[in-house]
């Protein structure tokens, strides 16, 4: 680490994240009501998609940001953005769900671990690759 967090940086990355993930943790349920049962698969690999598309920008704008230690601001940034993301994924599920408890068994945690992991490492090659170029051009 060559010097302090930027914070403007972890909160710019993290925001962005944010946003796309209620979008699309809110706009999911729509989508999902307008396609027939054939097509929930590619639905839900599509979202899958748009969620690393959300960590790699997260990443890249926090280490364009910070300009400095790309992958640790990127990685921190899509962090921030899961754990931010997790209540509200409680309450969501609570809200759909009497049995909330239920849901939450090892499948949901083994799938939040594996994901978030996913995140964070497609978010810190990001604010790697950000940096670099901003390096190589001089910047």
């Amino acid at each position: 680490m060559s010097g302090p967090l930027v914070w403007r940086a972890l909160a710019a990355g993290a925001g962005f994240n944010v946003a796309i993930s209620l979008l699309m943790s809110f706009g999911s349920g729509f989508l999902f009501g307008l396609v027939g049962a054939s097509w929930f698969a590619l639905l839900a690999f599509v979202l899958r998609v748009v969620s690393a598309l959300a960590d790699i920008g997260s990443g890249a704008i926090a280490g364009y940001i910070a300009n400095r230690d790309g992958p640790l601001h990127g990685a921190l940034a899509s962090l921030i953005a899961s754990l931010l993301m997790l209540p509200i994924s409680f309450v969501r599920m609570w809200v759909a769900s009497a049995d909330v408890f239920s849901a939450l068994g090892a499948a949901y945690w083994i799938d939040f671990g594996l994901w978030t992991a996913v995140g964070l490492v497609l978010a810190a090659i990001a604010g790697f690759l950000v940096v670099e170029l901003r390096r190589a051009r001089g910047a």
